[in-house]
């Protein structure tokens, strides 16, 4: 009887190891660090914390983050089930042949427009495709009018709020309002995190930049320390850049970025005039925006391409990346959008492009600058004139 109870519990405990083994040779549940490492490198990408321009623990999981195939909260050890797996999957495999694999991830894009009807999340997913993590949006119209801003930037607060970690809104005023400076406050207080004035643009220009009524904005943006975002088409505009040379002396705690070359590259290279303001002003930053005068920017970046490469160059600490889209209803297009920015990152970055706004049978000559310079246009300067 006894023998008998042995050799049952000698094959019980055989059975039970049996089972054990078994269980050991299944496969182990996947975190989503893991899951996302194996898809980008199954197909052919491979990341490292070095491509990153912020520091990250796991480059995987920020790239899927940028390209929002996972929420922004999510942890590398999350668990990962088939579902989730194969929802991810599916929208990586949609952008997978799209990604612009320079090892240059986390830029910010400091020039950007938001009219209602346009789609933030299109953008956003467009531009992840550049490792583009952050974009600066300003609530614009067709000329100064605060009633319209207003409504923009009501929409685009709320598309800030849905979007913290990718979106930076700044608001814009009429200048000749008397109550503009209530208004730029009020709207920081709402999350605006810098101020952008279209009235130097020569077809809305209503109020000398230097009126004592812009004075009260300017110091609201020292108070608060915010940035401010000025047109400034000084070749258009006459005394222009006299009144901005004032401004920026009189402000020097106040980051002032003056975009589209210092709005210099019209009627010729007039690059002189920004680099009067720039060697004199040391709170002052540029962009290299083109916007929708991309065809007219490549006319004059074909005439002397050496002198504007050795501009940027020179005062590679003080410029700044953007493409200033006007992003309306009208441009809810992937493909537009993913080709229109691809024109200014391969300008920065190629010794030789094409771009189909314009002139899509031209072979371009680009800047194609080194990775530190370019480091600095994408992340460095938009952090110190952030305040990041």
């Amino acid at each position: 009887m006894v023998r008998k109870s042995a050799l049952i519990l000698l094959a019980v405990a055989v059975v039970g190891l049996s089972f054990l083994a078994v269980h050991d040779l299944r496969p182990r549940p996947q975190s989503l660090s893991e899951y996302l490492q194996d898809l980008f490198v199954t197909n052919g990408i491979a990341l490292s914390k070095d491509d990153f321009l912020e520091p990250v623990d796991d480059p995987y999981l920020a790239f899927a983050k940028m390209l929002s195939l996972v929420p922004t909260a999510s942890q590398s050890d999350d668990s990962i089930n088939q579902r989730k797996s194969r929802l991810i999957s599916t929208q990586f495999l949609a952008v997978k042949d799209k990604l612009y694999l320079d090892g240059l991830y986390g830029k910010i894009d400091m020039h950007e427009h938001y009219r209602v009807g346009g789609s933030i999340r299109l953008f956003l997913k467009a531009a992840a495709c550049y490792g583009i993590s952050k974009v600066l949006f300003v609530p614009t119209d067709y000329g100064p009018d605060n009633k319209d801003y207003k409504i923009h930037w009501t929409f685009l607060i709320a598309a800030a709020k849905m979007y913290p970690d990718q979106i930076i809104p700044f608001c814009t005023i009429d200048e000749a309002d008397p109550h503009a400076a209530e208004l730029v406050e009020q709207y920081i207080k709402q999350g605006a995190k810098g101020i952008k004035l279209i009235g130097g643009h020569p077809s809305f220009y209503d109020e000398p930049l230097n009126s004592e009524n812009m004075y009260k904005v300017y110091e609201k943006a020292a108070e608060y320390g915010v940035p401010v975002l000025v047109h400034g088409s000084i070749i258009n505009i006459p005394g222009l850049k006299d009144q901005l040379d004032q401004v920026y002396g009189d402000f020097p705690k106040v980051t002032f970025v003056h975009a589209h070359y210092g709005s210099t590259l019209m009627g010729g290279i007039n690059l002189d005039l920004i680099v009067e303001l720039l060697d004199k002003h040391p709170n002052l930053y540029i962009d290299l925006s083109m916007g929708g005068g991309i065809a007219r920017y490549h006319n004059y970046l074909k005439q002397d391409l050496d002198t504007i490469r050795d501009f940027v160059i020179k005062y590679q600490d003080r410029i700044l990346f953007g493409s200033d889209i006007i992003l309306r209803r009208a441009r809810n297009d992937f493909d537009w959008l993913y080709e229109r920015i691809k024109c200014d990152i391969d300008l920065h970055e190629k010794a030789e492009y094409t771009c189909g706004f314009g002139e899509s049978d031209w072979v371009h000559q680009g800047f194609n600058l080194d990775r530190e310079i370019l480091r600095k246009l994408y992340y460095e300067n938009p952090k110190k004139v952030l305040g990041l």
